[in-house]
């Protein structure tokens, strides 16, 4: 059941960034994002029935996954939103036009905790360890991030910190997008921290096994 509930999320996320293209061209005027009100956004998101499937603040319940921060752009939430995927019903412009789209596209914007830039982010291994169990992660990637069936390897990560953060919030294959409400830059730091603790596996000349 987790594994049909975590490919059914990575499908909704990767339609809602990627799929819909003739839709997202019928977007392509869509409203300027500037002008958007919060307050409105807040208040559409509830009465068009958001909220009922997605979360009053947007972070996902059993029926629907976090959409905040939006894991896409203005013309992509529109484009989807008219042409959904999965069980999603199609928001009709009478639920809610393309302003107040909008509208919700800022008020999810704005429940986005704001965090530091990874440069400034500080890793604690010790509390990355904990935090790799906590998180469920070892269940696909291995104790020590040594990869498994489901998962690659990702100890030690042959990426910087900044790669990790933007892949862990838009992922691709089966892995579920963690948004920031869910995991925070600096828990993913302190992950990167564990992970990198680990030495690096040898190379393919340096196995005899492999060399005989």
């Amino acid at each position: 059941m987790r594994h049909r509930k975590l490919v059914w999320l990575t499908m909704a996320f990767a339609a809602l960034g990627y799929g819909a293209c003739d839709a997202r061209a019928q977007a392509a005027k869509s409203p300027d994002a500037s002008a958007a009100s919060i307050a409105t956004g807040k208040a559409v998101f509830n009465e068009a029935g958001c909220a009922a499937c997605h979360g009053a603040q947007g972070q996902g319940t059993d029926l629907a996954p976090a959409i905040a921060p939006p894991p896409t752009d203005l013309p992509g939430l529109i484009a989807y939103a008219r042409k959904p995927a999965g069980k999603m019903p199609p928001v009709s412009v009478a639920t809610a036009t393309d302003k107040q789209l909008a509208d919700i596209f800022a008020y999810l914007q704005s429940l986005a905790p704001k965090s530091a830039s990874a440069e400034e982010l500080k890793g604690n291994a010790e509390n990355g360890k904990k935090l790799f169990a906590a998180y469920g992660c070892y269940q696909c990637h291995g104790r020590q991030g040594a990869g498994a069936a489901t998962g690659p390897r990702i100890g030690p990560p042959a990426i910087t910190l900044a790669a990790v953060l933007r892949y862990v919030r838009a992922p691709t294959g089966q892995m579920p997008p963690y948004t920031a409400k869910v995991v925070s830059d600096q828990d993913l730091a302190d992950i990167y921290a564990f992970l990198k603790s680990f030495p690096a596996p040898p190379a393919a000349k340096d196995i005899p096994l492999l060399n005989q």
